[in-house]
C-alpha cells in the first residue's frame, strides 16, 4: 500500500510540472523610427492660451510659423524639419506674467499605434528672482508620422 501511494504521489507530481508552462514574457515592439526631438524652443512669441497643436503638412507648418514670432536666424534649423516623414506637435505652456517658467517633454511612450507624450511644465519656485516680463514659452517635437499623438 505504501508502494501504492508513492506511485500516486510521484503521477501527480510529474503531472503538475509538466502542465505549468513557463510564463511567456511579451517584449514591446520597438520600431526604428520610434524617436522624437525638440526641434525648437522659445520663452516668447507663443500662444496666449496653453494648448497643443500637431501639424502634418507643410502649409499648416508655414501657416504656424507666420503667426509666431521666430528669429529669422532660426529659419535654417526650422527647414530641416521632414514632414513627410514625420509630424510635429507644437506644445504652448500660455502667456505668463513674469519669466522662470517653462515646458519640456518629459517622456515620450511608443506603442505600434501611439506616441504618448508625458510634458513638463517647469514654474519658478517660490519666492524665487525673476524677471518681470511677460513670457509665453512653446517647443516643437517631431514625432514619427501616421501614429496617433496622446498628451498628458
Amino acid at each position: 500500500m505504501n508502494t501504492l501511494k508513492r506511485i500516486y504521489l510521484l503521477f501527480n507530481l510529474t503531472f503538475l510540472f509538466l502542465s505549468c508552462k513557463p510564463k511567456q514574457v511579451v517584449q514591446p515592439v520597438i520600431v526604428e523610427d520610434d524617436t522624437y526631438e525638440v526641434v525648437y524652443k522659445s520663452q516668447t512669441g507663443g500662444n496666449k492660451e496653453k494648448s497643443n497643436v500637431i501639424i502634418t503638412n507643410y502649409e499648416e507648418f508655414n501657416g504656424l510659423i507666420s503667426k509666431l514670432n521666430i528669429d529669422e536666424s532660426e529659419f535654417e534649423n526650422l527647414l530641416k524639419i521632414d514632414l513627410e516623414k514625420n509630424q510635429l506637435l507644437v506644445c504652448f505652456l500660455g502667456e505668463k506674467t513674469t519669466g522662470g517658467y517653462d515646458i519640456a517633454i518629459e517622456n515620450v511612450v511608443f506603442t505600434p499605434s501611439t506616441s504618448e507624450v508625458i510634458l513638463k511644465e517647469i514654474v519658478p519656485e517660490k519666492n524665487a528672482m525673476v524677471t518681470s516680463v511677460l513670457t509665453s514659452p512653446y517647443l516643437f517635437v517631431t514625432l514619427p508620422k501616421n501614429k496617433n499623438i496622446i498628451i498628458k
